[in-house]
């Protein structure tokens, strides 16, 4: 029985919400940045931070993915069934993944995304620089970071889904081909060794955070924080 067949009626319908919501606030973000990019000052900030936005999302990625590896079980409270219990039986089954439909892969995505670009709506607009203390470059540059981090990570889990695919559409093939989303290449290394290799959005980061042993490294510091004390005799 597939996991699609098992999956609580709830959990499709907050899927579907998920999504929704996200489009919805993350157009309307867009919407209230759509001035700033007449401003040819302001076009560069904003470049830098999509760039720089995209990289954060490969890493927050990496971060969950090895969170869902390594921690908490299929059957923890809200999110086992959502994150834990996808990440644990895309081991068992890594195409499956392939299988899904959008709102299958998108849900969770969209769903943690929420409140990052919720919070957006709240951060001021270039053109409201003059009303503070930060400059429009750099409220240009933050509102590009948003921008671009939200989208990464709601396309990560279909960007993952395509890497596990024989027949990706033309287009996602060429942009695997250069580099520029998670290829199948690059992301059969997490799947020989599970220790490593957790980014998958673009999987730029990576050969750095595997040469550093970050996730290992982190993994340690928390097993050592969550071994119990051993009390004086």
């Amino acid at each position: 029985m597939s996991r699609a067949s098992r999956r609580p009626l709830w959990t499709e319908r907050l899927d579907r919400a998920a999504v929704a919501a996200f489009g919805a606030i993350w157009l309307l973000a867009c919407g209230r940045l759509l001035p700033s990019i007449t401003e040819l000052s302001l076009l560069w900030p904003i470049g830098a931070g999509i760039m720089a936005g995209y990289l954060l999302a490969d890493f927050l990625s990496g971060a969950v993915h090895w969170l869902a590896d390594r921690y908490f079980a299929p059957t923890t409270w809200l999110i086992g069934p959502l994150l834990i219990a996808p990440f644990r039986e895309h081991h068992a089954d890594a195409t499956e993944i392939a299988r899904h439909d959008f709102f299958e892969i998108s849900g969770n995505s969209a769903l943690v995304s929420l409140p990052l670009v919720a919070g957006l709506l709240a951060l001021p607009l270039p053109s409201e620089a003059a009303l503070g203390s930060l400059s429009p470059a750099l409220l240009a540059g933050l509102h590009g970071l948003g921008v671009g981090s939200t989208a990464a990570l709601f396309l990560t889990n279909q960007l993952h889904g395509w890497a596990h695919r024989a027949d990706p559409p033309a287009a996602v093939g060429r942009l695997q081909a250069w580099g520029w989303i998670l290829s199948p290449q690059r992301h059969a290394l997490h799947h020989r060794h599970h220790d490593r290799a957790y980014c998958v959005t673009s999987g730029w980061l990576n050969p750095w955070l595997d040469r550093m042993r970050f996730f290992p490294t982190l993994e340690r510091l928390v097993d050592r924080l969550r071994a119990p004390r051993r009390r004086p005799t």
